[in-house]
């Protein structure tokens, strides 16, 4: 802050003036006073510049295949005071069973993998009946369950995914990165997932419009993501919930959940 004395003086000069007296002397030059270094920036603090997506690892639980590694070893611990925003990553809160919560999640890698066939989609749709009726009893996947008994079709995941995938990689001239979030280590804006892992890639080519992250809202829509095919719409619609559910279930957890074209 700057202390301007010649503006002080000058208003005491012209209030003097009016008495007949003369302005004090001394009032032609400006002070600056040191205030010190003030409040760090917002990098240098370690948080999350806005604009940026943040995310933090639940403690005592194993990282998700989908997941970046260095993302993962970047990330902060979750704890009371990490913003709601945030992408909480991890998997296997059991953990008295953790070799059990890994061979379920490798399970789920394997039909992601073979969900991409053509004749994919049943073992897709058995994978997430089973994560549906784990999920009910699961703290922190129960209020992402959502009713089959309330879609008017079964939903075509092989389509809709191997869809966008493809419209994904055309629109962003070979990206496979479907979302970025901000690593407070590096402090940058890096991959949230782990391209070179093909289940990832698959899986998270709608996250854009899905999850609402990233480029959703603009140009990058659902719609175009499905090369305005109103199929293809269709099946984000019916889809969607299951698709947060999935990747919650993965150890990808979404601040809330998203349901419908957004």
């Amino acid at each position: 802050m700057r202390l301007t004395t010649a503006r002080a003086c000058a208003a005491a000069a012209l209030a003097l003036g009016t008495l007949g007296l003369a302005a004090a002397a001394g009032c032609s030059s400006t002070q600056y006073l040191n205030e010190g270094p003030g409040q760090p920036l917002s990098k240098a603090r370690g948080t999350v510049p806005a604009g940026t997506q943040g995310v933090c690892k639940r403690p005592g639980t194993q990282r998700p295949p989908i997941v970046n590694p260095v993302v993962w070893e970047h990330a902060k611990p979750c704890n009371a005071k990490t913003p709601e925003e945030f992408v909480r990553l991890g998997y296997g809160h059991t953990r008295a069973h953790p070799e059990a919560s890994k061979r379920k999640v490798d399970r789920m890698m394997e039909i992601l993998h073979e969900g991409q066939r053509d004749d994919g989609n049943t073992k897709v749709l058995a994978m997430l009946r089973q994560v549906r009726e784990e999920g009910q009893n699961d703290e922190w996947l129960k209020d992402r369950v959502f009713r089959q008994s309330a879609r008017d079709a079964v939903c075509d995941f092989t389509y809709l995914l191997n869809t966008m995938e493809s419209e994904y990689a055309r629109l962003r001239k070979g990206d496979r990165c479907a979302a970025r979030v901000y690593d407070q280590v590096d402090r940058q804006e890096v991959c949230l997932f782990d391209t070179e892992q093909e289940e990832a890639v698959w899986l998270t080519a709608s996250w854009t419009c899905v999850a609402r992250t990233e480029e959703a809202g603009s140009a990058m829509s659902c719609h175009r993501l499905c090369a305005y095919d109103d199929y293809c719409s269709r099946q984000v619609s019916c889809a969607a919930p299951d698709l947060d559910l999935t990747l919650c279930a993965l150890g990808v957890c979404l601040p809330e959940q998203k349901q419908g074209i957004y």
